[in-house]
């Protein structure tokens, strides 16, 4: 749990350089990974409170400024200036990935309402990557279009082949087929 917390304030270390304008100043050096482990790894020296705290206070400080920005803003980001709408939805797929890592009770109705908002935003984050992802939705489920076949698969499925998080589901079948699907 302790590890999640980190790795959503090294998440905050960006988003406030990206405000404060000091992105340049971030070591990417081994790329997306490497940050994070790096931040990760810096934070295991911290208590849990600390690392809490951290990311409350960094959290509150983008919020605050994204709050004068508004979303129909523009930030700079890593891949140049972004729409500001687009990087919270950014970040609510990040949160919402980790809700189900460590997870997080969710009422069933408000669970298939996440898990729609997150298909949709998954094809379109996936569309925005260079990687298309051919599926159809239709209500609580997807078609899936791969290696010339079609493959029918509930949301929840469908999100661990879209996060590539086949751990996050129960059922071992359906684990075994987001394998087979991202191997």
């Amino acid at each position: 749990m302790k590890d999640i917390v980190a790795h959503l304030s090294t998440d905050e270390v960006y988003n406030q350089a990206c405000v404060d304008g000091t992105m340049r100043q971030l070591p990417f050096s081994g790329g997306l990974t490497g940050w994070n482990g790096r931040g990760v790894r810096i934070r295991r020296g911290m208590s849990p409170l600390e690392t809490l705290q951290e990311w409350e206070a960094r959290q509150e400080r983008v919020r605050r400024a994204w709050g004068t920005i508004g979303v129909s803003g523009r930030i700079p980001t890593s891949v140049g200036r972004y729409p500001l709408r687009l990087q919270v939805w950014h970040l609510a797929q990040e949160y919402a990935i980790h809700a189900d890592d460590i997870e997080v009770p969710m009422p069933s109705r408000d669970r298939q309402a996440q898990l729609r908002w997150r298909a949709v935003f998954g094809l379109f984050a996936a569309e925005e990557y260079g990687e298309p992802v051919d599926a159809q939705l239709k209500g609580d489920r997807v078609r899936l279009h791969r290696s010339g076949r079609d493959i029918a698969l509930d949301l929840e499925t469908f999100i661990a082949y879209l996060t590539n998080r086949p751990q996050q589901l129960k059922d071992a079948s359906q684990r075994a087929l987001v394998r087979r699907l991202v191997a």
